[in-house]
């Protein structure tokens, strides 16, 4: 009630994270009572630890006479996968779990094994080996032993042999029975008897003398071979079945002779078909039993699925791509923070070695690994490559969203700067711990809930065991999980989410980005199928989880969607009776618990947020002057914009607009329209070169002199003669002003103007002809004296009604779009004539926003300035 309490005295946003907190909790009751419903694993129980697995297989071994050798076991769990999917499909899962539960077929079906893999430590390329499988109540269905270990061994089974011969040959005695083994020994050794062994041969005779026939097609008459085959059948899982016949072969392979003989069953239920071979070596032992079970449905094509796979194989080499060329920019601009991205490069350097290690252990085994120089060496080599790789990879991709995060969203990472302080003990960390509890829960809920309303899908029963794939499954689970959500969560949310957010300034293409990410890149350890339904649901996860990433910090969703991964691969550690993951689900549920406690106790007694330092980067403070810098020159461009008109000049039946609008905060670029009595109106427009502040101060200059020598030089070609002579004695060499100044007279209908070096004027005729004015001139500031005047024409032009008047900068119809093309006077002169009749001020926004379409998401390089004349229609001649 504490809690309630002080959620509901703060804000209404606190108040919604008690809602969502409620909804994990939700999640997590519905996904332990909803999970064990859908997961084909349910009906699986292990009744035996792995070492005693290992016992069985010994004990078969030896009962069977194969002779012990040193080695190093390795036990695999297994399913029959196909078959389990195919009949969650056919039936749905529920359905599935009843026939599983009432079919003597399927109950007596291996659907889950154990095998045991048994071989020899020598460093050999054919080492000895032994395999065996076992279903769950410890019945065998497997075996297989090496053309190797038959080699070295020239295994026979004295219990076989007596079981064949003692009922069908008269006195059958303790010396028959070892003559007969080892003659079959020979016998079973293709070279023995081509070099004509006369031992071999001597069995060959005693069999025929024994069975009375002149012609022996093979080591066995043919009932033998199936009363061979009846005793290991009845000793295996098999022998509750009601199997038939089929055949029998003789083969030779490797030097040794045995008789594969062919059994079957099948279930009229569920049209489910086993296959049972065994190879029986001549001497009695069993070379191996092997089976293939047949489902009836066959998987969807993977045609769709395979397109999507290659998609994103292409998304994550281009995003690679893409993050080198932004790392590489970041870096050239000093807006990198290194201290975080070190700390979780050292943590990747560790991890996946450190995973890694675990692998290689479980694989050749501790006690091997250790005595194995090579493979120590090997091994710590291929580690430190990878830990390598690894810490530069995540340095990377660490630096890179640090960067973006705190340029565009800065609040994402307020939590992650506190912890990698050491500031554990404080409210805001303690509120991450439990919201993310919360969104953990929560889409371990939606998983179950996703599985309940939708009946077509199913869970897939081709997974593995944590604990057959590492050395401490526990503590290598929590790994593999804090490395698979920081390479899905930091460039999903903090890199390519921040950046879309940025170009869009719109909040939701960040769920829509994730929901798309999560669908097309396969990384749950839980896989649904369909696939379609799999991508389904994982787009939904994505959306969710976008979601609360535009509510929380980025370290609440990270761990957050740890815990939802842990719930996901700690499954089969609860919802299988005996599951040796077993650990690794209590490892985490230990995990959980520290965490919520801890993020109570932090809430109850931490430092609040106004009580905690604020973390700024080195190069945020150097981006702070930037931006101090940035706002000094914004208040320029707004002092420069007041330079220009304010307010239009009307004159009686001339329409008049015009606009600049700069590339930078200030700019070069001015026109002006300044009033001469009620039926004159002097226009100019100009464009300094170069950029920035200098080139505004210049324009300020023009801007000056025009509006003092306007209204006492009438001559526009005299007054732009005077204006150059002023300009080249106060302005720096190579500095110099394209212009057009005219004065338009109203009651006239003429505009007369000269042009200084300035872009050709365009002329719209009412009937839509065109014409590009351009009198000779030369640019204000290129040459002093008399030269100037000398270069530059007056000319005037006569309006009609409904004519216009373009006057523009070249940043109009040199604007480059992200092709590198030019906008171009065609264009400009194509789209005037058409909107001709529309008033002045669109013509002009007409103009601006035809541009800006071309120009696209490319940059604008230079200032835009137009002026738009037009001939009034209300005003009679």
């Amino acid at each position: 009630m504490f809690f309630v309490g002080q959620y509901m005295q703060w804000n209404k946003n606190y108040f919604r994270d008690l809602i969502i907190l409620a909804f994990g909790l939700i999640g997590i009751a519905w996904f332990f009572y909803a999970l064990p419903s859908h997961h084909p694993f349910s009906v699986f129980s292990v009744q035996y630890q792995e070492a005693q697995y290992i016992e069985k297989a010994d004990s078969v071994f030896q009962s069977w006479q194969y002779q012990s050798f040193e080695h190093f076991s390795k036990t695999e769990f297994s399913t029959e996968n196909k078959l389990i999917d195919s009949l969650q499909k056919r039936y749905g899962t529920e359905h599935f779990k009843k026939l599983e539960e009432e079919s003597d077929f399927l109950q007596h079906l291996p659907l889950m094994t154990w095998k045991v893999r048994e071989r020899s430590t020598e460093d050999q390329d054919d080492e000895m080996q032994l395999t065996a499988s076992f279903t769950n109540t410890g019945d065998i269905v497997e075996i297989s032993a090496n053309n190797t270990l038959i080699t070295h061994q020239r295994p026979f089974n004295r219990y076989a042999i007596r079981s064949v011969f003692e009922n069908k040959v008269n006195n059958y005695t303790r010396g028959l029975e070892d003559s007969l083994i080892n003659g079959l020994l020979d016998y079973q050794h293709i070279s023995t008897v081509a070099r004509g062994n006369s031992q071999s041969f001597a069995f060959i005779r005693q069999l025929r003398k024994l069975y009375g026939v002149e012609e022996y097609g093979g080591f066995y008459p043919m009932e033998n071979i199936w009363d061979l085959t009846n005793f290991y059948l009845n000793k295996s899982g098999w022998r509750y079945l009601d199997l038939s016949r089929d055949s029998v072969e003789f083969k030779d392979e490797a030097g040794i002779r045995f008789a594969r003989a062919y059994i079957s069953a099948a279930d009229s239920v569920t049209d489910v078909m086993v296959q049972i071979t065994l190879d029986i070596l001549p001497a009695g032992s069993l070379k191996s039993m092997d089976y293939e079970i047949t489902p009836t449905l066959k998987p969807a094509g993977k045609t769709f699925a395979d397109i999507l796979d290659s998609l994103s194989l292409f998304i994550i080499l281009a995003f690679a791509i893409w993050l080198l060329f932004v790392f590489y920019l970041r870096i050239k601009a000093r807006a990198i923070d290194t201290k975080p991205a070190m700390v979780v490069a050292v943590l990747a350097g560790f991890l996946v070695p450190g995973f890694g290690i675990l692998q290689f252990i479980d694989q050749v085994g501790l006690t091997q690994g250790l005595s194995d120089t090579s493979n120590i060496i090997n091994g710590m080599m291929l580690l430190g490559v990878l830990g390598a790789v690894s810490a530069i990879g995540f340095f990377v991709i660490t630096a890179v969203s640090d960067s973006i995060t705190r340029q565009y969203w800065p609040q994402k990472m307020k939590t992650w700067d506190l912890i990698r302080r050491g500031l554990f003990m404080n409210k805001p960390v303690g509120w991450g711990v439990i919201n993310a509890i919360a969104i953990g829960g929560f889409l371990a809920g939606l998983v179950s809930l996703f599985l309940t309303f939708i009946p077509a899908a199913y869970i897939s029963a081709d997974t593995n065991l944590i604990a057959d794939t590492y050395f401490l499954p526990s503590l290598a689970n929590l790994m593999v999980t804090i490395c698979t959500v920081l390479v899905i969560v930091v460039p999903t949310y903090l890199i390519l989410g921040n950046q879309l957010k940025a170009i869009s300034n719109r909040n939701w293409v960040i769920p829509i980005l994730s929901a798309i990410l999560f669908c097309l890149l396969d990384f749950l350890p839980l896989s649904i199928e369909p696939e379609g339904l799999d991508r389904v649901m994982r787009a939904v996860i994505g959306l969710t989880l976008g979601y609360f990433y535009l509510r929380y910090d980025f370290l609440t969703i990270a761990f957050g969607f740890f815990i939802f991964i842990n719930f996901l691969t700690t499954s089969k550690g609860w919802i299988m009776e005996g599951s040796p993951d077993a650990n690794t689900f209590y490892l985490f549920g230990l995990v959980l618990i520290f965490f919520l406690v801890a993020g109570i106790y932090f809430i109850i007694n931490g430092r609040g947020r106004k009580e905690l330092p604020e973390y700024i980067p080195s190069y945020i403070e150097d981006q702070a002057k930037e931006q101090r810098l940035r706002q000094e020159l914004s208040i320029a461009r707004v002092v420069q914009q007041t330079f220009l008109p304010s307010k239009i000049h009307h004159l009686p039946g001339i329409d008049v607009a015009g606009a600049c609008i700069p590339a930078q905060e200030t700019g070069g670029d001015y026109y002006d329209m300044i009033p001469l009595g009620d039926q004159r109106t002097a226009i100019a427009i100009g464009d300094v070169s170069g950029k920035g502040i200098r080139a505004a101060f210049y324009m300020t200059f023009t801007k000056g002199v025009l509006h003092s020598l306007s209204a006492l030089i009438l001559s526009p070609a005299e007054l732009l003669s005077q204006l150059n002579r002023l300009f080249n004695e106060n302005a720096t060499r190579g500095t110099f002003i394209s212009m057009i100044y005219g004065i338009l007279e109203a009651d006239k209908r003429e505009f007369t103007f000269a042009r200084a070096g300035h872009n050709p004027m365009l002329l719209v005729r009412s009937n839509g002809n065109t014409e590009w004015l351009k009198p000779a001139g030369i640019g204000i500031g290129v040459y002093k004296g008399d030269d100037f005047i000398k270069y530059t024409e007056e000319a005037t032009l006569k309006l009609k009604e409904g004519d216009v008047i373009i006057l523009y900068t070249d940043g109009i119809t040199e604007m480059l779009n992200t092709s590198n093309h030019f906008y171009g006077e065609e264009r400009l002169e194509r789209l005037v004539r058409g909107v001709r009749n529309a008033t002045s001020e669109n013509i002009l926004q007409i103009i601006i926003n035809d541009v800006n379409e071309f120009k696209g998401v490319a940059k604008q390089h230079d200032d835009m300035t137009l002026v738009i004349i037009k001939a009034d229609a209300s005003v009679n001649q």
